[in-house]
């Protein structure tokens, strides 16, 4: 009859490996005498500056983004579509006037034959920027594409108008360019955003008309 012989050699190699173990488990019973591993108190002040860094990183990233989105590329500017949308803010808390001013450099096409389209660029940014700067806190300036800018501001008709003389002469003045000027100006109640816009571009062609570097008000 056959009989299996015991397992000694496993027996052995069981208490050998119990016996390199056994000096492990002692260190780590002296190094944590509660038997619970103490976590490090600098993880998580490491984890929170990692997150803040993160969380920083992502928010500049989504402000680049948003500023490719509403901002033209060129000026700066608010593009045409975001125009709309923060005039149309600018509407609905408000029963007063708001005006819109459109402006158009006359005899850009020319500027940009005779000179190039990098010295026509350039005229486009330091408009652009006169505007920006000789309107309040509050206004919308926005690019419509081209040579064409827009203004809005909380103001009555004459108000406004003083406000386009002045950028259109600041223009002349810095940038050795003319403009031509349209406004119109309505009370909420009366008038739909995009139909007072159109208003202004009338005025804008009206000024053109007229002999361009002038200032017209919508009737």
């Amino acid at each position: 009859m056959l009989t299996w012989p015991r397992s000694r050699n496993y027996t052995c190699m069981s208490n050998f490996n119990n016996s390199q173990q056994q000096p492990k488990r002692r260190a780590y019973r002296d190094a944590f005498p509660s038997g619970k591993a103490v976590q490090s108190q600098t993880l998580p002040s490491q984890m929170l500056e990692q997150l803040e860094e993160d969380v920083s990183k992502m928010m500049e990233m989504l402000q680049k983004l948003r500023s490719r989105v509403t901002k033209d590329d060129l000026t700066g500017l608010l593009r045409r579509n975001e125009f709309f949308r923060r005039l149309e803010g600018m509407v609905e808390p408000r029963s007063g006037d708001v005006s819109v001013v459109i402006l158009d450099i006359d005899n850009f096409k020319s500027i940009n034959d005779l000179e190039g389209h990098v010295v026509g660029d350039h005229v486009l940014q330091r408009v652009g920027k006169v505007i920006a700067r000789c309107t309040r806190a509050g206004a919308q300036v926005g690019r419509f594409g081209g040579e064409e800018f827009v203004i809005a501001v909380c103001a009555s008709p004459e108000r406004t108008r003083v406000l386009a003389e002045a950028i259109r002469r600041q223009i002349q003045r810095e940038v050795n360019v003319t403009v031509s000027v349209g406004v119109a100006t309505a009370r909420i109640a009366d008038w739909e955003v995009r139909k007072m816009v159109g208003m202004a571009d009338q005025a804008l062609y009206q000024a053109k008309h007229a002999g361009k570097n002038r200032v017209c008000l919508a009737a």
